[in-house]
């Protein structure tokens, strides 16, 4: 064959390929923001149908995977839901934008640590997550479980093992400090707030918990140097009461563009 002919069928095939992708991004693009249309008006069953039609035009994106979990989670399908989470976590790993979207991956794991909690029978998707590696994030996970399941105890040894094995983590720092104040251990909630707020001091929900234990936040609480590690509880964990609600998020917005989406949606 003539090669410049056969430069020409392949340049050919490559516009093609390139144009099957375009129309793919583009229906699954259209899947979706219908999917979070539907699902802002409260119409779940068609919410769920929609977003998988999102899905099969392109597996890789993480909100449709999300916004079916949540669908899920209002048809009362928690099983369901829960497995959407664990994939969401997942096609974000392998994604370059998912892998850096840190604010979308809190949320899917607070959605996932609530379905578990809530879920009548949730031994087998504990003793999942027990065995699974000893990230900071499966201990944050594995807190945020016990947490909602009212086991401040199991809650609060996740917690520290989840500073510990990343102490530059904010979310971790933050959410740990906060519930330390929440069960009113004072000196250790403390320290871990001192120790998120070294970390973003711009941060209202810190700076909220730092007033109410008493501590003025300012430059100076910067300066200390124990901030830069978790403290480690000496002996057994006190009892605790747990009183009150759980506190909620509130709504989130997926970023605009790429795999998360342009619509405004609500949790």
């Amino acid at each position: 064959m003539n090669p410049s002919r056969t430069l020409r069928l392949g340049c050919l095939a490559g516009l093609l390929v390139a144009g099957g992708c375009s129309d793919m991004v583009s229906m699954n693009r259209q899947y979706r923001e219908q999917g979070l249309e539907q699902y802002n008006k409260g119409e779940y069953v068609k919410s769920a149908s929609t977003l998988q039609y999102a899905i099969r035009q392109e597996p890789g994106d993480y909100t449709s995977h999300y916004y079916l979990g949540k669908s899920y989670e209002h048809m009362h399908q928690p099983q369901q839901a829960i497995e959407q989470y664990r994939t969401c976590l997942t096609v974000m790993n392998n994604s370059l934008e998912g892998s850096t979207d840190r604010e979308f991956r809190l949320k899917v794991l607070d959605a996932l640590a609530r379905d578990i909690a809530t879920e009548p029978y949730r031994a087998a998707d504990l003793n999942l997550l027990e065995r699974q590696p000893k990230t900071a994030e499966n201990h944050f996970l594995l807190a945020k479980v016990y947490r909602y399941s009212q086991d401040p105890d199991d809650a609060l040894e996740n917690y520290n093992r989840a500073a510990l094995a990343d102490p530059t983590d904010f979310a971790i720092a933050k959410e740990y400090g906060l519930y330390l104040e929440e069960l009113g251990q004072t000196k250790r909630a403390d320290a871990e707030l001192r120790r998120a707020y070294a970390m973003n001091t711009k941060d209202e929900q810190v700076a909220a918990g730092l007033r109410r234990i008493g501590v003025i936040p300012g430059p100076s609480l910067k300066d200390e140097n124990d901030l830069v590690k978790p403290v480690v509880p000496v002996g057994p964990l006190p009892e605790v009461e747990i009183g009150g609600t759980t506190p909620t998020h509130g709504p989130q917005q997926p970023a605009p563009g790429g795999s998360t989406g342009t619509s405004s949606v609500r949790d």
